[in-house]
């Protein structure tokens, strides 16, 4: 059996599928904004990533694919030069290079381009591996994670069928 850990670098090496790589927009924006909001899964259970900045990152999440493209566009370039500023200071803060993918991944959305979130996925979930949480709960959170993408794609392919 392989790994979480293994499966993390298999999903960042592109050698098996994300989670939240295809479905409808506006599921695979609400799982993205619980990637950073879940009180559970989400990486506002990292340090490095406060409440306020959690919950301001799903919110424009969930806004994405619903808002005005030149607002939202404006709000996730902020995050962006947000994000690369926190990454200068600490390079290995892996919750910011999430931010920083999913504004990459907004951008793209926006633009009427395809976007697959793998580096964004992966980035949050590298997050969970190196937090100061023991294993264990990385582990059980990134399985989370991935059972609660499963359950929505699954649960919105079977309304667009019906």
């Amino acid at each position: 059996m392989t790994s979480l850990v293994d499966r993390v670098y298999f999903m960042a090496t592109g050698q098996i599928e994300t989670p939240a790589s295809e479905g409808l927009s506006g599921v695979r924006w609400g799982w993205f904004a619980d990637l950073y909001a879940h009180p559970y899964w989400g990486l506002v259970t990292v340090p490095g990533l406060s409440q306020a900045e959690a919950q301001t990152v799903a919110s424009l999440c969930r806004s994405t694919p619903i808002g005005s493209v030149d607002s939202i566009s404006a709000r996730w370039d902020v995050f962006e030069q947000l994000a690369a500023i926190k990454l200068d200071r600490t390079p290995s803060n892996f919750a910011w290079a999430a931010i920083a993918n999913t504004a990459i991944d907004a951008r793209d959305h926006l633009a009427g381009g395809d976007f697959s979130g793998a580096e964004a996925v992966t980035s949050a979930f590298w997050a969970h591996l190196s937090s100061a949480h023991p294993a264990e709960d990385a582990e059980h959170r990134i399985s989370a994670a991935i059972e609660a993408w499963n359950a929505r794609f699954h649960s919105s392919t079977r309304g667009a069928a019906a």
